[in-house]
């Protein structure tokens, strides 16, 4: 018999919601702390008893105190400064103490996290990605390469962002740009065939075959500061795609959200090549952001007429029908 769902944790780690607040809402102070609030009080508005899980706690008394709260499911957007696997430690241990939660588990996470993995698994399931290769001191530098590059750590993080800074134009740039990211993680690091053309966003909610497919958004890029700006700055969503590009992408990122056996949510990232006109995805999202008036995810829901609670709302129903709660 199936539990009914009463009582709802929100997993989140203060320290890194406050850093990522405070690098988002500069300009807009009135937003800080929104995000939390909203979502509690959407799932307050549907009745469940809501507490936050704060996840900065040392780990040892956070393991130790898990078990002896009373939890029916975890929404879970929890990324945990631990290290390379950080968004895949709490749903390894939900998943031993048999507690339900919002998201994929912690094998699609850790897969999703390792940006040389998911290549390797994009082309073993034919879904066009950029040409790369790994790099680590004593590797030599391949000749002949196709500049520009993109370098990155081969690891996804919270502390790591790519910005057109991460773009080099000749062998110099190159090995200075290796040899600072080897420095910073310890890692081997990612270099990546840099392409121009326009960046896309793909946004899935739901699971098996009823998914939903949000309205596609581009990103746009500040070409003179090289920062990534708010995908609200100048974002277009839906992104102005002919009918037969819409299907083409709709396809490959339900293929590869089932492939890859991803739950309730997810967004995809790529490149529309200009020269070739063919999407090149560069990375896969498994928790997707969901800062209030930032991120792209509540971005894609609103365009496709779900505002920000409804989409929290949906959420939690997307995650209760998979675990077997139709209350």
């Amino acid at each position: 018999m199936v539990a009914i769902i009463q009582n709802i944790w929100v997993a989140y780690s203060q320290n890194i919601f406050e850093e990522r607040e405070e690098l988002f809402y500069q300009s807009r102070q009135n937003m800080k702390g929104k995000t939390l609030l909203l979502i509690e009080e959407a799932l307050g508005e549907k009745g469940y008893s809501v507490e936050r899980l704060n996840m900065d706690k040392p780990l040892q008394e956070f393991v130790e105190s898990l078990p002896k709260q009373n939890v029916d499911l975890v929404f879970n957007l929890a990324v945990r400064a631990s290290e390379i696997y950080d968004q895949a430690f709490l749903p390894s241990l939900l998943d031993a103490l048999r507690v339900p939660y919002l998201g994929s588990n912690a094998t699609v996470h850790s897969l999703c996290l390792d940006r040389s993995l998911i290549k390797l698994s994009l082309r073993g399931i034919g879904i066009p990605c950029p040409s790369s290769f790994l790099w680590y001191p004593g590797v030599e530098i391949p000749e002949s390469l196709d500049y520009p590059l993109i370098v990155k750590p081969r690891f996804r993080t919270h502390f790591s962002p790519i910005t057109l800074d991460s773009i080099v134009n000749n062998l110099d740039e190159l090995s200075e740009k290796l040899d600072v990211i080897f420095n910073e993680t310890h890692e081997k690091v990612l270099v990546e065939k840099y392409l121009n053309g326009r960046e896309m966003v793909i946004g899935i909610m739901g699971n098996g075959d009823n998914l939903t497919v949000l309205p596609i958004l581009e990103v746009k890029h500040d070409e003179e500061t090289k920062i990534l700006q708010s995908y609200l700055d100048g974002a277009s969503c839906p992104a102005q795609l002919q009918e037969d590009q819409q299907t083409m992408l709709r396809n490959m990122a339900i293929r590869l959200f089932n492939e890859l056996n991803m739950r309730d949510y997810a967004s995809f990232h790529l490149i529309l090549d200009q020269k070739e006109n063919v999407p090149f995805f560069f990375e896969i999202n498994s928790l997707p952001l969901l800062y209030y008036k930032q991120s792209a995810f509540p971005q894609m829901s609103e365009a496709n007429g779900i505002d920000y609670k409804g989409m929290i709302q949906r959420l939690l129903d997307v995650a209760k029908e998979r675990t077997g709660d139709f209350s």
